[in-house]
């Protein structure tokens, strides 16, 4: 009734009406259409936007125990003696030694950052991650990173798979089976991969030679330096998703319904849609007041995701405070006018002025449903979508 008496509402009479309505017949106002569609009341909640998952990356050491056995895992199990080939052998020609060299030299030895990238910088399948004496780091994707160096010869595992996967993937491997067995296609491909590169063909892969994450990433702070040991954790990162992260009063937790979307109001004014990805089961109390920790002044709150659905409208904000808006209430399909196009009838009840394409009007009368938005729900005999109403005050 607030929003009725705002919008000026008009009063007749029974005897009124036809009377009413002749005297201003010169006089007809602004009209709007009768609207048939679904109408939402939505309660805005504060959240921050940003990037989806955060985590760390770190540069792997290499693998350089001689005679390991591939496929013993981390640290691995020393193995006979490697006997070198005599000299002059076809086996071992001089650009194999040279390029071998070229490798130990990569592999042990001072190792340092030459590269390293910029916060918000984001990283995808193939990317340098960051330069090793000069060489690059490619990012492959994958659940985990090699725990040892990959040959012609190891055992079976799902290191090799990633391996290949991520071959294939980048177009290095042209007919290569997706299994998990090392062949000599995959050492093919590795060469392959190793020349585009410009670092040496040797056909295998050690650790320290690419970084694995499970997709693409976003730099988020950069924990290495150029000239540091190439070791230890380097970057900060996180997914290059859209999020909304929400901290959900728990007493409104019945807003929020997986699957359902919601309006995200970004700090430009823009409004967008997101999903809801994502409803905590635990709620957290958040203390609030000048000596947190000592209870009963926090409100318990749900982590609640929202997944925006064009993520390109939000740019590159990160960090920034949005509202989003939970469906309290809905109607489906429903015919709706402005809340101004109400009438309050003096025998009570509401109405609305219809007007016909010759100008001509008459009062219908209606029973308002559900307010949303500066409209109004309305049903009654004789309405119907596109008929045009008056609209007092517009």
């Amino acid at each position: 009734m607030a929003a009725l008496g705002v919008g000026g509402v008009l009063v007749f009479a029974p005897g009124d009406s036809k009377k009413q309505v002749a005297n201003e017949g010169k006089n007809q106002g602004a009209t709007a259409p009768i609207v048939r569609g679904d109408l939402t009341v939505a309660q805005e909640i504060d959240g921050t936007l940003g990037y989806a998952g955060t985590g760390s990356l770190y540069a792997q050491a290499p693998d350089q125990g001689p005679g390991k056995d591939p496929g013993s895992g981390p640290g691995g199990n020393p193995g006979p003696p490697v006997k070198p080939s005599p000299s002059g052998s076809s086996s071992n020609p001089p650009k194999d030694d040279k390029m071998k060299e070229e490798e130990n030299d990569q592999l042990s030895g001072s190792r340092i950052f030459t590269e390293l990238p910029a916060v918000g910088d984001s990283l995808k399948q193939g990317d340098s991650v960051y330069r090793v004496n000069g060489r690059p780091v490619p990012l492959f994707y994958g659940d985990a990173p090699l725990w040892r160096a990959l040959a012609k010869g190891v055992s079976n595992g799902p290191d090799v798979l990633l391996l290949k996967r991520n071959l294939i993937a980048l177009g290095f491997g042209p007919g290569l089976q997706v299994d998990d067995k090392f062949t000599d296609g995959t050492t093919a491909a590795v060469k392959r991969w190793q020349k585009s590169l410009k670092v040496p063909q040797s056909g295998k892969v050690d650790p320290s030679m690419i970084a694995v994450q499970p997709s693409a990433v976003r730099v988020i702070s950069v924990k290495g330096a150029v000239g540091a040991p190439a070791q230890g954790e380097v970057l900060g990162v996180s997914g290059t998703g859209r999020q909304v992260s929400v901290n959900l009063p728990a007493d409104k937790q019945a807003l929020a319904r997986q699957g359902d979307k919601v309006s995200v109001r970004l700090p430009d004014g823009k409004v967008t849609t997101g999903t809801i990805t994502s409803i905590g089961t635990v709620a957290e109390k958040k203390e609030e007041g000048p000596n947190p920790g000592t209870g009963g002044g926090g409100k318990a709150t749900i982590k609640v995701i929202v997944t925006l659905d064009t993520p390109q409208e939000a740019g590159s904000l990160d960090g920034a405070p949005v509202a989003v808006g939970f469906t309290s209430q809905s109607r489906k399909d429903v015919l709706s006018v402005p809340v101004n196009a109400l009438v309050a009838l003096a025998e009570g009840g509401y109405g609305v002025e219809v007007v016909d394409p010759a100008g001509k009007r008459r009062l219908v009368g209606v029973k308002p449903g559900l307010f949303a938005n500066g409209r109004v729900e309305i049903s009654g005999t004789g309405l119907a979508k596109d008929q045009k109403v008056r609209v007092p005050g517009q």
